[in-house]
């Protein structure tokens, strides 16, 4: 409790500069705000611990699933900004990419997608359309997690490039065997949609 009760007192420390409110919020929601504020400013350590702070000791609260969520998105765009510091391009975009499409309700959501887009390779080629999973009995949010940390840069709006194509194809076959769908393979289509574009269909099914 005294453990709780001092993470608690230096995550409000941080609420102190913004003065006082017209009414008293509920703390839960102090603590979020005080995140978001600090996501914004940069202040990403000191967001993360009003973050934790609050799943940790509201648990029962509405925010704490979403402070757990925002957890999650920080620790990743963090990650993206250590890759991009020490010349992981394409690794920082797969990242900061994923941040965008998993976690869109994230306030870092929108500045991670600026940020993948200033890291895409520029090319005369064609780009992905849309990427489409048919038959995969894992969510797209547990594969994009995948390709996260086999860092695979395969996205929408990207140059397509056959050979991250066939690299994602086997690794969303290690992905199925990883959750004991062993006896599925996984096919890929293309599409050509003019005037210099493709889409891209995964299909996961009985070998």
């Amino acid at each position: 409790m005294v453990s709780r009760m001092k993470r608690l007192f230096m995550v409000l420390l941080l609420v102190g500069a913004a003065g006082a409110f017209a009414q008293p919020a509920a703390p839960a929601q102090v603590l979020f705000d005080t995140a978001v504020r600090e996501e914004a400013q940069g202040r990403f350590e000191r967001a993360r611990l009003a973050l934790v702070t609050l799943a940790n000791t509201y648990y029962d609260s509405p925010l704490a699933s979403k402070a757990r969520s925002e957890v999650f998105a920080l620790d990743l765009f963090m990650d993206a900004q250590e890759k991009q510091q020490t010349g992981r391009a394409k690794a920082a975009f797969v990242a900061y990419r994923t941040v965008a499409q998993v976690y869109p309700e994230s306030p870092l959501a929108q500045q991670a997608e600026a940020s993948s887009r200033a890291l895409e390779p520029q090319s005369r080629g064609p780009v992905v359309r849309s990427i489409s999973y048919r038959g995969f009995p894992v969510s797209q949010n547990q594969i994009a997690r995948r390709f996260t940390e086999r860092e695979v840069p395969l996205a929408v709006e990207r140059p397509y490039e056959a050979a991250e194509v066939e690299r994602a194809r086997e690794i969303l076959v290690q992905l199925l065997r990883d959750r004991g769908h062993g006896d599925l393979d996984v096919k890929v289509e293309t599409e050509n949609i003019p005037p210099r574009a493709i889409g891209i269909t995964f299909t996961a099914a009985k070998k």
